[in-house]
Formats: structure tokens, C-alpha cells, sequence
């Protein structure tokens, strides 16, 4: 309680001392929606999305055991699972699917180190994979636009991982497994996405990391000054592509903007400096992440902007989110960065 008076105490400081804010540099941040605004987000997402006869949805059904997993698809972030139970439900994915054709599922298994230690109280820290290790995922389609239930979901495929002669997983004392398998889906719209970005790795890495850096910097000091129309603006492309890609209805977008602006309602904000962190790429080289260097929970796999706050139960709490980054073709990466579609 000690640390939450202080950190009270001291914004209350910086407001009396006008020091509370930082102006943000929008020239850093590359902005591609400069009509959109708090008052028209919602109304301009609705407005472009689409309904069709069959509205075809994708999910993956994730099955793990004796490891920690992390799930791509086209090579885009969809899910991180770093504990030892596996979700009940299966997981959309649409927004990853750009188009209709062949679409990649790669998977990175990592050993579970002291989960098991933490639940059971016995054990030791694992370090490596074992002949118990495995993993299967099923690809399922079904009708957004019908009645039907997940009971009549469609198995497009599933993946379980490989074994040896002898049964036991094939990459058994690695500290590390990554594969990947592929499957074709068909879907009515065609979303533009990262597909147009320039690849990240060729360019000057120096330069690259220090506009992310910059990016995210700024980025931060949106819900410092509680700034509802820059994050509608940076943040426009990319639900767009998710609203397309999964036909939401205006009800769904309402709770959308309603959790973004749910980002302004935190006491004693304080951004954290970018520090320990390493450069990610997904989408093909075409996308940068800043990700924490940290295996701690729930810092492990999240981004590099850290936003300290306290609670609604006035205890500590913490606010990561997450910035990806790309580069439009013709851009030049010393103009900045911007926000993925």
C-alpha cells in the first residue's frame, strides 16, 4: 500500500506543477486514416464490412501437453499459451486469412521450465522437451452467418506432432521445436493487411529499431494525455481488417471502441521506459515487434511499451499494448513507421 500512496502522492505533484503531460509528436507516428476520429471509428468500421450468404469462420482447436506453445498463422502472431492447461474453445483466426488459398500454421514449442514446480510444488525447472512432449491442432470451418453451433463445426484437417519409431516426440531433449503445416481456406473478402510492406530484415536494423523505439515512445503518451482520436486513427487499419475478416456487427464494434477507451480509465498512469527487449518480425520480415526479454507472467511474449497503473481495487496493476509495426511500399523508413492494417 505504501508503494500506491507514494505513486498517488506523486501525480498528484505533477499536476500541480503542470508537468503531468507530455505533448505527443504525431510526426513520429505515420498516420493512414487522418479523417477518422473518436465520434466516427465505429461508424466508418461498420461501414466497411461486408455480409455474405456464408460467411465461412476458421479456428484452430490447440491440444499441448509437456510443453508451452506459441501459434503463427501466415506467419502472424494468434496465440501464446505459456501455461499447463489448454483453453476448451477453439480460437478464431480469421483475421490472419488475407485471402482465399493456401494459408501456414506454424507452431513453436518451448519446455514448460517451472510450471510444474508452481502448481504441484514438486518437481524441478524443465529446460528441455521430452518424450512425453506434444501438440494437436485442428483447423475447423464454419458458418458465421447460419445457426449452427460449434457441435457442427467442420475438421478442415488436424496436425499432431511427429514421433520417433519408439513413440516418443522428436525433438525430445531440445530446449527448442518449430514446425509447420499448411491448409487451404476460402473466404469471400480480400484484405489488404501487411501484404503491401516492405521486408523489414533488408533494411538499416540500427535505424529500424530506433523509429520502433520512437513509435512506441509516443504511442505511450496517447493515454497520458487521454488523446481518443489518435488512438481511433492508428489503430482504424488494423481492427478494419479484423472487422472484415470476421463480419462484425455493429454491436461488436460498440464493444471494441468501448475496450479501447477502457485504456484512459487507469489511476497514477506511468509509462515505463523501452528497455530489454528484442526486435521481432512477423508477416514475413514485413512486420516489427518490440518484445520484453522476460519469461516472467504476463510479461513473456508481450510488448516493449509498459504501462504501470493502479486498479479499480487500488492495487498494482500493468497495461502492455501491443504495437505492430510495418513500412508501405514507397515509404522511407527515416520518415517513421506506421500501425499494421
Amino acid at each position: 500500500m505504501k508503494k500506491i500512496v507514494t505513486t498517488l502522492m506523486l501525480a498528484t505533484l505533477l499536476v500541480a506543477c503542470g508537468q503531468e503531460k507530455q505533448p505527443i509528436n504525431t510526426k513520429i507516428m505515420n498516420i493512414q486514416y487522418p479523417e477518422i476520429n473518436a465520434n466516427n471509428f465505429e461508424q466508418k468500421l461498420a461501414a466497411s464490412v461486408k455480409h455474405y450468404e456464408k460467411e465461412p469462420m476458421y479456428y484452430m482447436r490447440i491440444n499441448k501437453s509437456n510443453c508451452v506453445v506459441e501459434v503463427l498463422v501466415n506467419d502472424y502472431r494468434m496465440h501464446r499459451d505459456y501455461e499447463l492447461s489448454n483453453y476448451a474453445t477453439p480460437l478464431e483466426i480469421n483475421d490472419a486469412i488475407l485471402k482465399s488459398g493456401e494459408q501456414t500454421v506454424t507452431y513453436r514449442l518451448y519446455p514448460v521450465g517451472d510450471l510444474i514446480k508452481e502448481e504441484y510444488g514438486e518437481g524441478g525447472t524443465v529446460t528441455k522437451l521430452t518424450d512425453n512432449t506434444a501438440i494437436s491442432i485442428s483447423i475447423i470451418k464454419m458458418d458465421n452467418g447460419s445457426e449452427k453451433t460449434l457441435e457442427d463445426e467442420e475438421v478442415i484437417m488436424k496436425h499432431v506432432s511427429l514421433t520417433d519409431a519408439k513413440g516418443r516426440f522428436i525433438a525430445s531433449g531440445k530446449p527448442y521445436y518449430e514446425f509447420t503445416f499448411s491448409f487451404n481456406a476460402q473466404v469471400p473478402y480480400v484484405n489488404e493487411g501487411w501484404s503491401k510492406g516492405q521486408d523489414l530484415s533488408k533494411l538499416d536494423q540500427k535505424l529500424l529499431e530506433a523509429k520502433a523505439v520512437e513509435f512506441y515512445k509516443e504511442y505511450g503518451k496517447i493515454f497520458e494525455n487521454k488523446d481518443a482520436d489518435l488512438l481511433a486513427k492508428l489503430n482504424f487499419g488494423e481492427e478494419k481488417r479484423n472487422s472484415i475478416a470476421l463480419y462484425k456487427k455493429i454491436s461488436n464494434i460498440d464493444t471494441l471502441w468501448k475496450e479501447y477507451l477502457g485504456g484512459f480509465d487507469k489511476n497514477s498512469m506511468k509509462i515505463q521506459p523501452i528497455e530489454n527487449y528484442r526486435m521481432v518480425f512477423f508477416g514475413n520480415d514485413k512486420i516489427v515487434f518490440l518484445q520484453l526479454n522476460s519469461l516472467e507472467y504476463p510479461y513473456r511474449g508481450s510488448g516493449a511499451l509498459r504501462i504501470d497503473y493502479v486498479n479499480k481495487r487500488n492495487n498494482e496493476a500493468v497495461f502492455m499494448p501491443g504495437i505492430y509495426l510495418y513500412l508501405p511500399e514507397g515509404e522511407k523508413l527515416e520518415d517513421g513507421l506506421y500501425t499494421i492494417n
